[in-house]
This record gives structure tokens, sequence and C-alpha cells, in this order.
């Protein structure tokens, strides 16, 4: 029986280390998060590469070995009819059967043996010297003049006495060399070795192969597909579980639920555990936004309680503080002046008992009555006497800082409102104006008719310009850009929240905006709510 001896290819162990390098290289740089359903594609994807791979190997080997399986069975055939054509050559040439009469006869048997289906034939003594023919490499005509090649591993065992053959494997070429002890009566006279082109075998084998291959990944692919498929509609409700667990964990951080959600969670439509699941965990959200509402309510119910209580103060304080500014500046310049002024005496007396009047009224007012919006009805005003008397009494404020006021106010402007309320709302953005104005500017105050109603702003070049977000911060309570740029200590930064809270009571509104020339307006707009005014 032939023994096999494979010669390996060139490369192939490098190729391999390669592998391992670039896998354990994958393996270090880590891999990304994925989902559930990526997780279970992409492991159910390496399981059928793995499959196909290993199926790819043994199909490879099983046609390998039926290759080689074959290959032996036609060589066992091959060595039985040489020894016959050997012992018919011995015989017909009248020779003894020993090793002498076998070297004599080489050159014959060369040619009597060469129409046996092998491609090179040479004849060898029992010790592997070269009697007659010659092999030739696959893919060359190398002659060969030794008989022993480094890696012709078949001719030693043929000298031991056993039949082997070797594949030589070279691109597309498969060349099989066997070598075979000539022996009779029991006793080796000589070696017989041969090469047959098997490149024929080795190409339908390979091409059985790919063919297995590509059956295989078809089978596996549409298998994948259709796995695929039932898996997304598996975990289609858990992909939008999750969803849905995401926006309710970020509704819960603003304090609020979405119930068209959670009506979409609990219809999911599915009757198994992952349906259930869906409904219980719907009806525990909702009860959840129920708890969230409530205490939300009870929440906002004390924090209105506790901001209606600081506001009237913070009210109440502010415009106590505007007319005790006004008698406290108009009596330092009488003190200082010391009556040499006569009409500085009798306008700062008819200010001083003005606002002290005024003074007196809202303490009585807020003495007698909680409800500062239910004391008055709303009146009709004329705007630009209010905003010319403001002007005047803050007048002296803005001269002390270098400052002047100038107005540009349509006649008989007349707003329906309260006026006392009115007037707080200029007296605290011309005071705002002044304290965070620039020295020497001109601080402009305008009073105008717009077909929808009457249009007003006090406009300034502040020290500090104010940003895009700046303008809707200021109008909150207590908020103030830089305390560095105001010419006043102890402002409590209620002025404008106070502006906003009034205008909101006579149904307007306030807001500021940057001009393009450096300097920045606070408008306010009380809209028609009958007829328009006439000039």
């Amino acid at each position: 029986m032939f023994r096999k001896k494979e010669e390996k290819q060139p490369g192939k162990r490098m190729g391999a280390q390669m592998g391992r390098s670039a896998r354990e290289q994958k393996r270090k740089t880590g891999g990304l998060r994925f989902g559930l359903r990526a997780q279970m594609l992409c492991g159910l994807l390496g399981i059928f590469a793995f499959s196909v791979a290993i199926l790819s190997w043994i199909s490879g080997r099983q046609l390998t070995a039926n290759r080689e399986a074959q290959i032996a069975r036609e060589l066992s055939v091959i060595r039985e009819n040489t020894e016959i054509h050997v012992r018919q050559l011995l015989i017909l040439n009248e020779a003894n059967n020993d090793e002498e009469s076998f070297q004599s006869l080489a050159e014959d048997m060369v040619q009597e043996l060469g129409n046996t289906g092998m491609d090179s034939l040479a004849v060898c003594s029992r010790d592997g010297e070269l009697l007659a023919g010659r092999l030739e490499r696959p893919g060359g005509n190398q002659p060969a003049e030794a008989a022993v090649w480094p890696q012709d591993g078949d001719l030693r065992e043929a000298v031991a006495g056993n039949a082997a053959f070797t594949l030589l494997y070279e691109g597309d070429t498969l060349t099989v060399l066997f070598s075979m002890p000539v022996s009779v009566e029991g006793k080796t006279i000589g070696i017989i070795r041969g090469g047959i082109d098997y490149s024929a075998l080795w190409q339908q084998g390979r091409q059985m192969e790919g063919t297995i291959l590509r059956a295989t990944v078809l089978v596996f692919t549409a298998a994948f597909i259709l796995i695929a498929l039932f898996l997304s509609r598996i975990l289609k409700p858990v992909g939008r579980l999750a969803k849905v667990s995401r926006q309710m964990t970020l509704d819960l951080q603003r304090e609020e639920i979405h119930t068209e959600l959670l009506a979409d969670l609990a219809d999911s439509g599915r009757r198994d555990e992952i349906g259930e699941l869906s409904r219980d965990y719907s009806a525990m959200l909702s009860q959840t936004g129920r708890y969230i509402s409530r205490v939300q309510e009870d929440r906002n119910r004390i924090r209105t309680l506790l901001e209606s209580r600081q506001e009237f103060y913070n009210n109440v304080t502010h415009e106590l503080k505007t007319p005790l500014t006004t008698i406290q500046g108009y009596a330092q310049l009488i003190e200082a002046d010391r009556g040499a002024d006569r009409e500085l005496l009798e306008k700062g007396i008819g200010h001083i008992l003005h606002e002290s009047t005024r003074l007196h009224h809202m303490v009585v007012e807020l003495l007698e009555m909680a409800d500062r919006d239910a004391l008055y009805e709303p009146q009709p005003v004329r705007m630009d006497r209010l905003i010319r008397s403001v002007a005047e009494a803050m007048e002296i404020k803005a001269n002390r800082y270098g400052c002047s006021l100038r107005l540009y106010l349509a006649e008989n402007l007349t707003v329906p409102g309260v006026e006392e309320r009115l007037r707080q709302i200029f007296i605290n953005l011309i005071d705002n104006a002044v304290k965070y104005g620039e020295s020497k500017e001109v601080i402009r105050i305008v009073g105008r008719r717009r077909p929808e109603g009457a249009l007003f702003y006090v406009e300034n070049r502040p020290a500090q310009r104010l940003a895009g977000e700046e303008l809707d911060a200021i109008f909150e309570p207590f908020y103030r850009a830089d305390k560095n740029y105001s010419r006043e200590q102890g402002s409590s930064g209620l002025g404008l929240s106070i502006c906003r809270k009034i205008t909101g009571e006579q149904g307007g509104r306030i807001w500021a905006e940057n001009t393009e020339d450096g300097r920045v307006r606070f408008y306010v707009f009380f809209p028609w709510k009958e007829e328009k005014n006439e000039e």
C-alpha cells in the first residue's frame, strides 16, 4: 500500500500568523455598544459565518481525502501492472530474477513502461541510485540528475521496502510522485519511480469545493434573512418599550407625562409576555403620572402662595422707596440752597407735598385693603402728561449723574388703565436708564400711536451691553447683569419685574431690544381696548 508524503505550500504559516495577529488586534480595540436587536443579529451572523467556515473546511477535507483515496487506488493498479511488465520483460530476455539483471534491463524497462500512463519515469537501484529515465518537477523541465531529491520522502520509503507517493501542489497543478520497490520471489531487485499529472482532478475538486461553498453561503444567507425578520418582529416591541422608557425618563425629569405614548404602548396588539409587559408598564407609568400631577398641583399652589406674598412685599417696598427718594432729593437740595433760589424752593416743596401725599395715600390703601388689583377700575389716562410728570420728577436724579432726558410724545395719547400703576412703570424704566446708563448721555423717552395700540420706549446707552439672552432675563425678579455697572448700591433688582407685572395687569406687554448703534430700548405696548384714540 502506498504511504502519502504531502509537501506544504510556502506562505500558509505566515498567513495564519497574520490572521491571528489581526484577530488579537481586533480584540484589543474592543467593540461598539449595540442594542439587543443588533447584538442578536451580529451574534447570529457570527454563528452562521463560523458554521459556513466549518462546513467549508469539512467539505474541503472530505474532498481531499476522497481525491487521495482515488489516487491511491489508481497507483495500486499501476503498481500491479508495472510488476507484471517487469516480470514479463525479465522472462522475455531470459534474465535472472536478481538485481544485476534488473540493472542491465533498466533502459528497456523505461521504454516498455513509458506507455502505462505515467508522464515521467525513472528506474533506480534498490539503494535509490538512478539507472535510467528521468523525473521532472511539475511545471518545469529541469532534469533530475540525482534520484534522491530533498522532498522525495516516497523514495526513502521505497528504499525501506514500502511503496509510497508524494503530492506536489504548485499553483493550479498537482503532480503525484510515487516510488515502488520491485520484488521477485520475495526479494527486492530495484525501484520504479514515476510522476503523474493530476491537475485536472485537483481543479475539479476545487470547483466542487467552490460550488459547495456557494451553495452553503446561499442557504445560510436565506436562513439568516428569515431568522433576522423573525427576530425583528419578536424584538420590535422590546425596542419600542425601550424607546418609550427613555422618553418617559426625560419626561419624568421635566415632570410631565405624554399620555399618547402610554396609549400606544398599551395598545401593542400582542397577546404574549411582551404584550403583557407593555400593558403593565403603561399602567404603571399612568399611575406615576397621576401622582406627579397631584404633587405638581400641590407644589404650584404652595409656590404661588409664597411668590404672591414675596411679590406683594417687594412691590410695596419698591413703591414706598420711589417717593421717599424724590422727597429726600428735594429736601437735600433745599437744605443746600437754604432758600436762596425761590423757584427751586417752590418747586421742591410742591414735589415734596405731592410725593408725601401719594406716599400717605399708598400706606393708607395698604392698611385698608390687601388686594391691590381690586382698588381701582381702569380709567382713561393721558400718557403724555403722566410721562412728562415722571420725567420732571426724575430729572434731578438724571442731572446728578450727568444725564439728560428728552421727550418725544404724541399729544393726547390716552390709554385705559390705573394711573398710579402706569406711573410706576415709567418711574422704574427711567430710574434704571439713569442708574445703568453711561454718563453725559441723552435718555430718550418716546410715545407713539400705532394702528393696534400705543407704543412707548425708553432708550439709553448702557455702560455694559446686554447679550440677547440677558434681554429676557433682566425681567426676572432680582436679576441684574452686573452689579459693578450700577451707579447705586442696594438695588434689589425688582424694578423691571414689577414693570412686567403691572404691564400685564393693564393688558399690555414689555420687552427690551438692542439697537444697531449700541443703545438699548425698553418697549411698553398697550393695545386699544375699544376705539382707537384720535388726535
